[in-house]
């Protein structure tokens, strides 16, 4: 039995491409070695019996000047500008105008009532050191009067005749009445000579005074009897009564009498 032979169909192709493979490969070859061997160029040279002159070389021109440049100067820097508030709510705002013066209000009447306080202590206590003032002049007065007293008693016990007996219901020398008012015009013109006025004066109030005279002419006491209705001017009479001692003695001695009634008016 005869054996068939089978024809490989990819022997064809293998074939052509093995071809193609080698043909490239003798192209690449063929170019790169005629590449490799291309001759060089020729060099040409000139020869010279005598080196050429060589000219100095010129000096190169100066730089020209530079110009400083100006500091610049600083900018200035721009102020903060302040943000406006924004404006309150017009209820916001006339709540707090009311509170503000209500605030303002009452700070004026605490300050109102703290002055009157003061005031009214001040009073107060100027109105006791006068009190005190006079109740120790009183006293004072009546400490006198007293020792006084008592000291004419005995001297007038020591003048008058052991044998002498005490005279009663003898009438008092009757005394001129031209010359008892030129006496007391006399204190009167003295002591108004020492009186302070208060500022504050108004009218012309009249003031009557007991005062009680040493035969020295020295007052004793002085008491008031009939006020002007200023307690101020009052005792600025009573000072100036006290400040005159000793007052003017009459010309003549009949005259003299320990207690006397002396009316004041500022503006006679």
């Amino acid at each position: 039995m005869q054996a068939v032979q089978r024809r490989d169909p990819g022997a064809t192709a293998s074939a052509v491409l093995a071809l193609t493979v080698h043909a490239m490969l003798f192209v690449v070859l063929f170019f790169g070695i005629r590449w490799r061997t291309k001759q060089p160029e020729p060099v040409m040279a000139e020869l010279w019996s005598q080196l050429p002159a060589i000219e100095a070389p010129r000096p190169a021109p100066p730089p020209p000047a530079i110009e400083p440049k100006p500091a610049p100067k600083p900018e200035p820097r721009p102020e903060p500008k302040a943000e406006p508030k924004p404006a309150p709510k017009p209820d916001i705002a006339i709540e707090q105008e009311k509170k503000r013066k209500d605030e303002a209000e009452k700070k004026q009447r605490e300050e109102a009532e703290k002055k009157k306080r003061e005031d009214e202590l001040k009073a107060k206590t100027e109105a006791e050191r006068r009190e005190k003032e006079a109740a120790d002049r009183r006293a004072e007065q009546a400490s006198e009067r007293k020792r006084v007293q008592d000291q004419l008693a005995r001297e007038l016990a020591t003048a008058a005749p052991k044998s002498a007996a005490p005279a009663t219901g003898v009438p008092a020398p009757a005394v001129d009445p031209n010359a008892l008012a030129g006496w007391t015009d006399q204190i009167s013109a003295k002591v108004k000579a020492n009186i302070v006025l208060p500022p504050d004066l108004v009218g012309n109030p009249e003031a009557a005074f007991d005062v009680f005279l040493l035969p020295t002419g020295e007052v004793q006491s002085v008491r008031l009897v009939r006020s002007s209705g200023n307690r101020v001017l009052d005792d600025a009479w009573e000072r100036a009564i006290l400040k005159s001692s000793p007052l003017p003695r009459p010309a003549r001695a009949e005259v003299f009498r320990r207690d006397l009634r002396l009316v004041f008016r500022p503006r006679d």
